[in-house]
């Protein structure tokens, strides 16, 4: 049985912050309904990567093409009515505007598709009650749920992680990452981005690793051995692992 055809792909793209080569040939290809997970230590490019799928960084070179569509010069509201939404490090909610009005902000260029605003009251139970309080009055892991709903009510074909766990209590992160398996059965392609190694494999269906901006392993949880994804990560060397008998 053959594998699905890849609804985002990333060809050889590279970045530039100034002199800075932030990231430096890396390619991928995200099939439909998968969560893929990029991993790497801080400083390895992921979120640069991320940036610039969605269209809020320049690639030097490279392509990023959506199902067939090559979105490379593309502005980024282009980009997200094409159906790709990003969920940015640290929220960036709008503190002054209430938990709807930031929903709302989401549903401005909106496709159509599964997703408004009831539907996240949906998945996320408190919110309904708390939709007129401010954003800046919620706690570190609600402010990430508003965030993640935002992009949501945009009906997004790829939804775009970066940096779920960050700040946020073991807990908090468990109740997050729950969601996922409802997102990708509801038609939702997830890309995440994540320090957290041992969270990024439970969830992931494959992983890549990036250091200093290039990639330095591809595979699927089972085939990453711990020894492997470490070398990676930390671009050390290790031990020749035995073969199986």
């Amino acid at each position: 049985m053959s594998a699905a055809p890849a609804l985002l792909e990333v060809d050889r793209l590279t970045v530039h912050h100034g002199q800075l080569c932030a990231v430096r040939e890396v390619s991928l290809s995200v099939r439909t309904g998968e969560t893929f997970a990029i991993i790497g230590a801080n400083g390895a490019g992921k979120s640069t990567l991320l940036r610039t799928i969605v269209g809020l960084h320049r690639a030097t070179s490279g392509r990023v093409v959506l199902d067939g569509e090559d979105l490379t010069h593309a502005r980024p509201d282009a980009r997200l009515k094409a159906g790709i939404a990003l969920v940015p490090e640290g929220r960036r909610l709008f503190p002054s505007l209430t938990v709807e009005e930031n929903l709302l902000v989401g549903a401005y260029r909106a496709r159509r598709g599964p997703f408004d605003v009831a539907r996240v009251y949906e998945l996320f139970e408190w919110m309904a009650a708390r939709r007129r309080q401010r954003a800046a009055q919620l706690s570190g892991g609600e402010q990430q749920a508003v965030a993640i709903g935002r992009a949501l009510v945009a009906n997004p074909r790829v939804l775009l992680l970066d940096e779920l766990s960050l700040g946020l209590a073991p807990v908090v992160v468990q109740r997050i990452y729950a969601l996922l398996p409802e997102l990708t059965a509801a038609g939702v392609t997830v890309l995440l981005v994540e320090q957290d190694v041992g969270q990024a494999v439970r969830v992931a269906t494959r992983v890549q690793c990036l250091l200093e901006g290039s990639t330095t392993l591809t595979g699927t949880p089972a085939e990453l051995t711990r020894p492997r994804i470490e070398a990676a990560y930390f671009g050390v060397a290790h031990e020749q692992e035995p073969e199986p008998r």
